[in-house]
């Protein structure tokens, strides 16, 4: 074992003990974290839903690993972070849900309001992969492009690259300046057809930022200002349409972060209210709740598990 190895989880409260993980990060490695956490003893386990279960392979695994952790955490509580009210009836059957979406627990403090000075038309803040159909930008003249890309799909790389070549790429910003380069656009966007709640769409609001938004299902309209969305079409002309309406109807970027906000404290409250229940006082909650995040030593001790 690599010295000082964790876990993908976060622990948020000691005794009793409580972790949040995201879903698959848990299910699929439940024999490492078997081994260390002290069996016996009365957990919690919140999960972070990655993906939507409309998808109907996804669903059928969570069902099968969820059968698999009742065998080998029997002491455990677990509790899915649902991201769509409408995933709820399907989930209910697998796990105690809570609807509670993951951008609720974006901080705030990394997340500067955009300014009248913008670089860009549009900023897509996503991994260059073909779930995210970055292809639908290919009309956005003046983009911003962020997002990493994996070396197994380096020709979807080039094919996209060459769709937009007039866009700026970067491949990474660190996280703590990633809210000053969303504050550069007039606008986001949010193009894939399903994924989890996309953080990008709650960063976006946070900075201000009114968003090109096509169908999907995951979540992330849980928690996205109706007055700051342009449904668009899977087409790159109405993506293009829709980055054009922002630039010619601008929403004054205070009032998109309140409404976000607004929502986003309905969310908090009730995962804060389910931890103090089980921890009999308040928790503070990290950003992301510190899961996927990259963390400094001193809190990896202090919450991280480590692998044994």
């Amino acid at each position: 074992m690599a010295f000082l190895n964790y876990l993908p989880a976060y622990q948020l409260n000691r005794s009793p003990r409580i972790i949040v993980s995201f879903d698959i990060d848990f299910l699929r490695n439940l024999d490492a974290f078997r081994r260390s956490l002290p069996p016996g003893k009365a957990i919690t386990v919140l999960l972070q839903m990655g993906w939507s279960v409309f998808e109907p392979k996804f669903a059928t695994e969570l069902k099968e690993r969820m059968a698999e952790a009742r065998r080998i955490f029997p002491e455990a509580r677990i509790v899915f972070l649902v991201n769509e009210e409408a995933a709820l009836p399907i989930l209910s059957d697998i796990a105690e849900c809570l609807f509670c979406s993951h951008n609720a627990f974006l901080d705030p403090r990394r997340f500067p309001l955009a300014t009248d000075k913008r670089s860009f038309d549009a900023i897509y803040l996503a991994r260059i992969t073909p779930f995210k159909r970055h292809a639908l930008a290919a009309k956005v003249k003046n983009l911003y492009l962020v997002g990493s890309r994996s070396r197994k799909e380096e020709d979807y790389f080039q094919e996209i690259m060459r769709t937009v070549p007039y866009a700026r790429w970067e491949e990474k910003i660190n996280s703590w300046w990633i809210g000053r380069h969303i504050a550069k656009a007039r606008c986001g966007l949010a193009l894939s057809a399903m994924e989890g709640a996309m953080f990008a769409c709650g960063e976006y609001s946070l900075c201000g930022l009114p968003v090109v938004n096509t169908e999907n299902v995951g979540g992330r309209d849980s928690l996205l200002p109706e007055f700051s969305a342009f449904k668009a079409k899977d087409t790159p002309e109405s993506v293009a349409e829709g980055v054009e309406y922002w630039k010619s109807h601008p929403v004054p970027p205070q009032e998109i972060r309140e409404a976000f906000l607004r929502m986003a404290r309905e969310h908090r409250a009730r995962l804060e209210d389910l931890v103090a229940s089980i921890a009999g006082k308040r928790v503070k909650l990290p950003h992301k709740l510190g899961i996927r995040c990259r963390l400094l030593p001193h809190q990896k001790l202090l919450h991280g598990i480590l692998a044994k």
